[in-house]
């Protein structure tokens, strides 16, 4: 459980690596916006990429913690739908794309942070998806061969549009969009892994 002021810094963290980037940032910027000593700061986190590390670590969990966990006793249209309304809600807060946007510029000079990053976050959601994949098609509902490429696939079907306009730092697409997004997005999927023409 990180302390209130080491919490403090991870939001000013956030705020000042996504205004400036990770380059420009600086531990001193951090300890303004946080309203904190610097010395105060260096007791939480040794080092500017020590303090981007549990940010990082931070944000996953946080994102993770947004996310209903699928079920797979429930019918499977209903809930890759509902995954989908997720995952495009965190997106359209700008909560789920923000350590991307500020880890992708600089992921090859810090492959550490970039493998942390994938660890924790699209990693740890795919396994959770291939597993779902992987206990739906166990019961004869889907034909899923390999659930690790499904979960690839669904989570590109949901979000990959998104990921581009937080990249280019485009407006988000309207809300009305969204729902004939995740709609054609989940019978497209389910359509593909469909058995016997019945899908899940």
């Amino acid at each position: 459980m990180l302390r209130p002021k080491a919490l403090k810094a991870l939001g000013a963290a956030r705020a000042v690596f996504l205004d400036c980037g990770y380059d420009a940032a600086s531990m001193d910027a951090i300890a303004r916006a946080a309203g904190i000593s610097k010395a105060t700061l260096y007791a939480h986190f040794a080092s500017k990429e020590d303090l981007f590390e549990a940010l990082i670590r931070h944000e996953c969990r946080d994102l993770k913690a947004k996310l209903t966990p699928l079920d797979a006793s429930r019918p499977a249209d209903e809930e890759l739908l509902r995954m989908a309304r997720e995952l495009r809600r965190l997106f359209a807060q700008d909560e789920g794309l923000t350590i991307y946007r500020i880890i992708v510029p600089v992921a090859h000079r810090f492959p550490r942070l970039a493998r942390i990053f994938y660890e924790e976050g699209p990693e740890t959601a795919i396994g959770q998806m291939a597993d779902f994949f992987r206990a739906v098609s166990s019961t004869g509902r889907l034909a899923i061969p390999d659930p690790d490429v499904a979960a690839h696939q669904f989570l590109a079907l949901v979000s990959d549009d998104l990921k581009l306009s937080c990249s280019l730092a485009l407006p988000y697409r309207w809300a009305w969009d969204d729902e004939a997004v995740m709609r054609s997005s989940v019978s497209m999927f389910l359509s593909f892994y469909a058995v016997d023409g019945m899908p899940g």
